[in-house]
């Protein structure tokens, strides 16, 4: 198992708030994060028990309303209904008025009312779940850790919406001092936290980049579709790097096949959802390889 370590909040992994069993980690990936939906189900039917969930960006959404008891049915009705505009909103005036000094394309008003009408609680002490969540400090450059184990004076929304923030497409979330972005930014699928968090199995949910065997789809997409993919990309090595030479308890990685995929499409939402589904119902049908 990895050491424990000390973040910016001063948490100690192992020290503070460790709970014993299988946690999931749900990383981030834009619309492709309704793959989470699909996977829940499949975690469900296989009747595994979550001690705990670590959500980065659109997992951490996803991740937020599991953990406040919301059903796979609810999740996928709503999923049913949500149409790209319901979270990215061109920020107009301000790209009419700064240009390129804006703070971001999309406004980020916009999406933080996604997130309080997905969440029924802003209280971190109401979920059913012990939720992590990251967001990454802009001037330090540090991690900073969420919910269970880390800091829980910042509301379950707010926290949320500084780990969906990411650069470019939304503003910074401001807390207190800081100016938090999407914890992606630093680590997309944080498995070395879960175990630090004492997990003795981890179900690692990847949505993020995949091959893209014709690149036009990238380019053609636009600007927004470029950046998404190159962000990806950087967080892509981190993620690779992590899982390929994991040695620690065991680990289900599960990767749905998104290649080709727009990861803001929002009109395959239920192909997103049932490749989750897929992906994590085949994966789990594996025993998970043991640590080293």
């Amino acid at each position: 198992m990895a050491a424990a370590v000390t973040d910016s909040n001063g948490v100690s992994g192992i020290g503070r708030g460790a709970v014993s069993g299988t946690w999931v980690v749900m990383g981030g990936g834009a619309a492709k994060g309704l793959a989470h939906v699909g996977a829940w189900k499949a975690i469900q039917e296989a009747g595994i028990s979550v001690a705990g969930i670590i959500g980065t960006s659109t997992g951490a959404m996803m991740g937020a309303a599991v953990a406040a008891g919301q059903t796979v049915e609810e999740m996928e009705e709503r999923s049913e209904r949500l149409r790209r505009r319901d979270i990215m909103r061109v920020n107009r005036r301000a790209v009419w008025v700064n240009g390129i000094r804006s703070q971001s394309v999309f406004r980020g008003d916009i999406l933080r009312q996604f997130i309080e009408d997905l969440l029924p609680t802003d209280d971190w002490r109401e979920l059913t779940i012990p939720l992590m969540v990251n967001a990454v400090d802009l001037a330090s450059g540090e991690m900073v850790w969420f919910g269970h184990g880390g800091d829980q004076d910042a509301g379950l929304i707010d926290s949320v919406h500084a780990s969906a923030a990411l650069p470019v497409l939304f503003p910074p979330v401001e807390m207190g001092e800081r100016m938090l972005v999407d914890g992606g930014a630093l680590d997309m699928l944080p498995i070395e936290r879960a175990a630090e968090m004492g997990a003795t199995r981890i179900i690692a949910i990847d949505v993020g980049a995949g091959p893209h065997v014709d690149v036009r789809v990238v380019v053609d997409g636009g600007l927004i579709a470029v950046h998404q993919r190159v962000f990806s990309l950087m967080a892509g090595h981190k993620k690779r790097e992590s899982v390929q030479s994991w040695t620690g308890v065991p680990l289900t990685h599960v990767s749905p096949a998104f290649a080709d995929t727009d990861g803001f499409d929002f009109k395959k939402r239920r192909f997103f959802i049932e490749e989750g589904y897929r992906a994590t119902s085949e994966a789990l049908a594996v025993p998970a390889p043991p640590g080293g």
